[in-house]
């Protein structure tokens, strides 16, 4: 009996070695947990039925890589064409320069992050044999070195705070960007939303 039951303890142990000798070899093949994440979005905005600028266009782009928990590229990137003059905007071609465009970053309705863009230049439509221009207006921000860095434009990415917080938003597939002209700094209801488009991943 005792003999019997030494056997079977022996296979036991032997079974519970097989069973580690598994498992160790598993997590060496497959190594530790994935450390690398990377996203990659972009929302191309067009005008809503009953937008004020049925003509203008954009897009918002979004690339972030971490490796090993850290970041080694964060960067978001936005670009907004509205014909000049746009009437319903209330932009001619005196005034254009000095329009207050912004893109409006939220995800499940709530809004999280806001960028002010930068006039950048206005130049001819492509398509547009009439002499019809287009004002460009563009955000870039990216993280270098672990430090926001703003080379057109800024963005606010905490909206929960009066105090602007500036850095890169965190823009998610899913996430909806909205592009508004602001008449009213003092008055956000005066906002006037003319484009509008889903973040997706290319």
């Amino acid at each position: 009996m005792r003999t019997f039951y030494g056997s079977l303890l022996a296979a036991a142990l032997c079974v519970a070695i097989s069973v580690f000798m598994f498992a160790g070899v598993s997590q060496a093949k497959g190594g530790s947990p994935v450390s690398k994440v990377k996203v990659h979005v972009r929302a191309d905005l067009e005008p809503f039925d009953t937008s004020p600028a049925p003509d203008a266009e954009g897009q918002a782009r979004h690339h972030k890589e971490i490796r090993k928990g850290i970041i080694k590229k964060d960067e978001f990137k936005g670009m907004v064409k509205i014909p000049v003059p746009s009437p319903d905007l209330g932009i001619t071609k005196e005034n254009v320069e000095h329009a207050d465009v912004r893109l409006i970053l939220s995800r499940n309705n709530t809004d999280y992050a806001e960028c002010r863009l930068k006039f950048h230049e206005i130049e001819a439509e492509d398509d547009d044999d009439d002499g019809g221009v287009q004002a460009h207006f563009s955000i870039h921000v990216r993280t270098k070195h672990g430090v926001p860095r703003a080379k057109k434009g800024t963005c606010d990415i905490n909206l929960a705070t009066i105090a602007i917080d500036l850095g890169v938003p965190d823009a998610q597939a899913g996430d909806l960007a909205t592009a508004t002209l602001v008449t009213d700094p003092n008055n956000r209801g005066a906002d006037i939303d003319f484009l509008e488009g889903d973040f997706e991943t290319p």
